[in-house]
């Protein structure tokens, strides 16, 4: 049954690296389903499910249901065992947590810090104006259909530089754009020689090919905005002010995915010099030419070890601009001929075009991509605008006045301490309030609150004065109190969310738990485990194995040189240090430790006729070439502890969590209501 892994515990390997991701399981994002049935309209919500301390409503368990299954027009279809199965994973859960409470894990230090950071977390997608939000996911579904080519000149200015030093820089780069529109200069020739981006002295200003999400969101809709051969007016950004030409606009039929081999030279690399670089390159090409799968000649041969292993692929994202422009130009299962850049030689190949999406197929991941993009501040901001005006936000301006002409000369630079104000009695003074639709006040700060703020962040505001930082600090602290008013509220507001964030919760004090009662144990309780395999070997069979060194390459001539080695009595390791400093060729030879069980292997078939000591013929196994050596044999039956060890420590986690689960069922009884239980998913 799919869905059950909400619930289900995995080996215990890498707490910290599962971490993250068992939580997310165990809560599976609301963005999925998004429809709350906390409470029933029209009538009464019956409970399916009580413990001494909590009750679970029906609706409650169809929520959490059919967000685990499919949805609500799936979960409708499923049968009362499939319902029965999940329910008693959900009491297991539910007793877990209770047993976590018990224990104190909800008050300890380290919980709250976790627990708050997830909060503020998942509060960001419900502190966001909705119809903002809307507007730009348009607007980004419509960019993405078109990836640009632009050159852009920069001057950069501090964001918060004067406004006179903002003007000089302004005049400064239209005369740049003059001396293009006006007199005819070459725009890339001026970017060379003017533009403070440092890249410019080299590529002439031009950024390559990029889509959207690709540059600062100012610069993107400049270019996006701009037609191709056209020059923009300044756009000012975070690093300045910057006049763009657009060289290309490209149709996107679909995103591409992309693959590569690459060749680097270096000590740490195969290629010890350009030559051999492109030699190595060249072979591999001609391979490609000939048949050979690209994957496996980019597992076998690039120097990229994080892509190598995946048969070379990179995924969707936007390359380096020399790969980028030739992804663009492949379609779907063509591949360039052998190219060089700074990095090495490489071939790219185009794995994939997709079918172009629908607004509605991409949603969500637009969404996502926007929360972490700066253009949220734009749905952020609007959603303060109408908090101001729903909550009659009230700034003191007397108050506000009071303090920004009283201010020292250190506090732009965020090093002002509250002893140089003259008068600290003003501090008690209210900086702004927030009221509901009657009057009464709901929030009320001061210039104590504000003075606690500033000392604690030291907000930076560069080359204003003592007075514009005033107000500048001021205006950030009022829209943070605002917002946490805001997520504060959230919980009782939207359902959605006070659910959300009990499963995150939830899921924090399980994973605590698991990791004390079942993951560590089983993984540090050596005696535990050892004795555990003592009790239980007969769960540990296996066939005949075999521990075998392999030598394989997809080279004929250099196996047969591996064979000879071995017969003159080389030792594994010599040969295969031997072979790669001679081999003629550039491809050479991999030789790994393999574990074999008989039955389990076609190719190694012949090893367990071997003695230990003894080398195989040379066996093909598809477009590769092996020869293995046997180190080690074990006789069919029960498998040596160290064979068994992964195996075992999942199964001594198994008995673990089995003999925990039946000590929880006696202290945390559940009861469910039959009646109701035959009723899920009916109206």
């Amino acid at each position: 049954m799919k869905g059950l892994n909400v619930f289900r515990i995995i080996a215990y390997h890498s707490i910290s690296n599962m971490k993250k991701q068992f939580i997310i399981l165990a809560t599976i994002s609301l963005l999925v389903f998004t429809q709350s049935f906390a409470q029933k309209k029209g009538g009464k919500d019956p409970v399916l499910l009580k413990f001494d301390k909590e009750s679970v409503t029906k609706s409650e368990f169809e929520r959490v249901y059919q967000k685990n299954n499919g949805g609500y027009v799936v979960a409708a279809t499923h049968t009362p065992a499939q319902f029965r199965e999940y329910l008693n994973l959900y009491i297991n859960f539910k007793r877990k947590v209770f047993e976590a409470e018990e224990a104190g894990l909800d008050k300890t230090p380290s919980f709250l810090t976790e627990y708050n950071n997830y909060k503020k977390q998942l509060a960001q997608p419900y502190l966001s104006a909705k119809e903002v939000e809307e507007r730009l996911i348009q607007e980004a579904f419509q960019r993405s259909k078109y990836t640009m080519n632009a050159s852009h000149l920069l001057l950069m200015i501090d964001e918060g530089a004067s406004p006179e030093d903002t003007l000089s820089v302004y005049n400064k780069i239209m005369g740049y754009r003059d001396s293009v529109l006006k007199f005819g200069k070459n725009f890339e020739e001026i970017a060379q020689k003017h533009s403070q981006d440092p890249s410019a002295k080299d590529n002439k200003g031009n950024l390559g090919y990029f889509n959207v999400f690709d540059m600062v969101y100012p610069f993107e809709s400049a270019v996006y905005n701009t037609a191709v051969g056209q020059l923009s007016m300044p756009v000012r950004t975070k690093f300045g002010y910057h006049i763009l030409k657009v060289n290309d606009k490209i149709s996107v039929e679909g995103t591409k995915r992309a693959s590569h081999i690459i060749i680097r030279i270096g000590d740490r690399y195969s290629a010890k010099d350009s030559v051999e670089a492109e030699a190595k390159i060249k072979e591999i090409y001609q391979k490609l030419k000939s048949g050979s799968d690209f994957a496996e000649l980019a597992k076998q041969y690039s120097d990229d070890p994080s892509t190598a292993s995946k048969g070379g692929d990179l995924g969707t994202t936007r390359l380096l601009p020399a790969l980028e422009e030739r992804k663009l130009k492949l379609g779907q299962g063509q591949y360039t001929d052998p190219f060089k850049t700074q990095f090495g030689w490489h071939i790219l190949k185009v794995t994939e075009v997709a079918t172009p999406t629908t607004i509605e197929s991409a949603r969500n991941d637009l969404k996502r991509r926007i929360e972490r993009d700066t253009r949220s501040q734009i749905s952020k901001q609007s959603l303060i605008t109408k908090l101001k005006k729903d909550n009659n936000f009230a700034l003191n301006k007397a108050n506000a006045s009071k303090f920004r002409q009283n201010v020292g000369q250190n506090f732009p630079a965020g090093a002002w301490t509250k002893s140089e104000y003259k008068d600290s009695a003003d501090f008690k003074l209210e900086l702004f309030r927030l009221a509901d639709g009657k009057g009464k006040v709901t929030l009320s700060r001061s210039l104590q609150d504000f003075v606690n703020y500033y000392t604690k962040s030291h907000p930076r505001f560069n080359k204003m004065t003592p007075e514009q930082a005033a107000d500048a600090a001021i205006a950030q602290f009022a829209d943070q109190e605002l917002l946490a008013f805001e997520e504060e509220r959230l919980p009782e507001k939207n359902p959605d969310y006070k659910a959300l964030l009990r499963e995150y919760r939830d899921g924090i004090l399980l994973f605590t738990l698991m990791e004390q009662k079942v993951w560590k144990k089983a993984v540090e309780d050596s005696v535990g485990l050892k004795a555990f395999y003592e009790t239980n070997k007969a769960q540990f069979q296996a066939n005949e194995m075999v521990d075998a060194i392999e030598f394989r390459t997809i080279d004929e001539s250099i196996i047969k040189e591996v064979e000879r080695l071995l017969k003159e009595g080389n030792a594994p390791k010599v040969v295969d240090s031997t072979i790669n400093a001679t081999a003629s060729s550039t491809l050479k030879i991999r030789r790994t430790m393999q574990t074999y069980e008989k039955g389990k292997n076609e190719a190694a078939t012949n090893v367990f006729a071997m003695s230990v000591g003894d080398r195989s013929e040379i066996i093909k196994d598809n477009e590769f070439y092996k020869i293995y050596v046997v180190e080690k044999k074990y006789q069919a039956g029960i498998k040596p502890f160290e064979k068994a060890k992964s195996e075992c420590i999942t199964k001594y986690q198994d008995n673990l969590e089995k003999t925990w689960l039946q000590s929880l069922e006696k202290k945390y009884p559940a009861k469910v209501d039959e009646k109701v239980f035959g009723n899920l998913y009916k109206k």
